[in-house]
């Protein structure tokens, strides 16, 4: 093990021709969020000359120098799947959030999409191979199968995260979890919690931590063992040999958390250089002299499934703020230019990373996911936060916090809080509080140039086990 920071220091700057490393992705996942998080790495791994294999559902759409996909075929990808309508009600158990059902959703996906991926030809093409490959890059999530084969491989581990790490994952890399002062995924507590929320924070990590190991583990190790027989280790011991972890988060977003060295927070790496904006959106916004208010609940929700009470709530809300023009992405299966108000345009699809850092664009109404927010926090752009599921409690109770933005519930999603909350981020005290705010999460150990990814990788790579 102390050879591998000597070893990812030699490859992290530019490789002569032949001094490339081989690096396998192995991304059995099909969730594009996550993958949108991943993906930039890799990119610039191939730009330096590395030789990248990457594993996933999530091909490039155009050939790139050094990078190989080999796509994963018979999942379906978790786009525009959520129903909203799922949500209308919740039950909370002394009015406290009560998220332990999100466990059972996760596993689910998680199986399922190692048992496909385990029993792709793909992965027997990969060990077959004579090639062997220097790191093996994977992400930690719902489910640890992918580290069978990277243990069948014998290469250095890296693993990925594109949210707070989960329960299961302090204890293979030796982190602490300190309850009074760390909330879990799936809650919507910061570090200032109240004594009865540390208790229910206490119960949600230790039970799902619990089911995780009775329910999902063996359950995993029964899949590793009918795909390759009996000898593997358990996967609980397997993934400790993971040397090093990167996640998605930053402490001026969502506060310090004291996690051991091998453990590296990278929150908003995804963000890229500035793009232009198309012409459409360029037009638009030169015929909003007041400015642009963004919406979007991420790739994973299905527009068509807000219920129709709260849909009509949504628009008359954005009726009374007839000064702004309003951009959301809705990927209709139906027309609603006779339900719209006036001043809401809907495309299928908007280049959210460069909408949000233009200077017209005054506020995002969101979901909490970790990608739209961090790109948000990185323009300086409040944020009015429905959370849905998963992390994105989380991540909401960090925006408000911070004061990067407001919440609005889902049961409490009508026109009167949205207008409301629309108007506390839009006053200009508090975007210019943001703005200063976007400062501290700018602030990186390496400086921020043209390309934020070329700055990161060296510092990435070389970081000590």
């Amino acid at each position: 093990m102390l050879l591998l920071p000597l070893f990812l220091l030699t490859f992290s700057s530019r490789p002569e021709p032949n001094g490339a490393a081989q690096i396998l992705g192995l991304f059995q996942h099909p969730g594009k969020s996550h993958f949108d998080f991943f993906r930039p790495m890799f990119l610039a791994l191939a730009e330096r000359g590395h030789n990248i294999s990457m594993y996933s559902y999530f091909p490039l759409e155009r050939p790139v120098a050094n990078y190989t996909d080999f796509v994963f075929q018979g999942m379906p990808l978790l786009t525009d799947i959520v129903d909203l309508k799922n949500f209308e009600s919740e039950w909370k158990p002394l009015g406290l959030p009560f998220k332990v059902p999100t466990f059972f959703m996760l596993n689910d996906w998680g199986l399922r999409s190692c048992r496909v991926a385990l029993n792709s030809p793909l992965i027997a093409h990969l060990l077959e191979s004579p090639v062997r490959y220097d790191v093996i890059i994977l992400e930690h999530f719902s489910n640890d199968c992918m580290a069978a084969v990277a243990h069948l491989l014998k290469a250095p581990v890296i693993a990925l995260s594109s949210c707070a790490i989960m329960p299961w994952h302090y204890k293979r890399m030796g982190s602490p979890f300190i309850n009074p002062i760390m909330p879990m995924n799936f809650l919507p507590y910061t570090d200032e919690m109240s004594l009865i929320d540390r208790l229910n924070n206490f119960f949600h990590f230790h039970t799902v931590n619990t089911l995780y190991n009775v329910i999902t583990q063996p359950a995993t190790d029964a899949l590793i063992s009918e795909r390759f027989g009996p000898g593997l280790p358990p996967i609980n011991e397997i993934v400790k040999n993971t040397s090093l972890m990167l996640i998605n988060q930053y402490y001026a977003l969502t506060g310090p958390r004291p996690y051991a060295p091998n453990v590296i927070e990278l929150g908003g790496l995804q963000v890229g250089p500035l793009k232009p904006l198309p012409q459409h959106l360029l037009d638009l916004l030169d015929r909003s002299p007041n400015g642009i208010i963004y919406i979007s609940w991420g790739s994973m929700v299905n527009t068509n499934t807000l219920p129709s009470a709260k849909r009509n709530e949504l628009f008359q809300s954005i009726s009374q703020l007839k000064e702004y023009n309003f951009l959301m992405r809705w990927k209709g299966e139906k027309s609603l230019d006779n339900e719209k108000p006036f001043n809401l345009y809907t495309f299928d699809w908007l280049p959210q990373r460069d909408l949000l850092c233009h200077t017209k664009v005054k506020a995002f109404i969101t979901h909490g996911g970790l990608l739209g927010t961090t790109e948000a926090v990185h323009c300086g752009v409040p944020m009015l936060v429905t959370p849905f599921y998963g992390d994105q409690f989380l991540n909401s109770g960090a925006i408000k916090q911070r004061g990067f933005g407001e919440i609005v519930d889902f049961s409490n999603f009508d026109a009167d809080h949205i207008t409301r909350g629309l108007r506390v981020i839009l006053d200009k005290k508090f975007a210019d509080n943001v703005r200063r705010s976007t400062e501290a999460f700018r602030q990186r150990p390496t400086p921020h140039f043209e390309d934020p990814l070329t700055c990161h990788m060296d510092n990435i790579l070389s970081f000590p086990n």
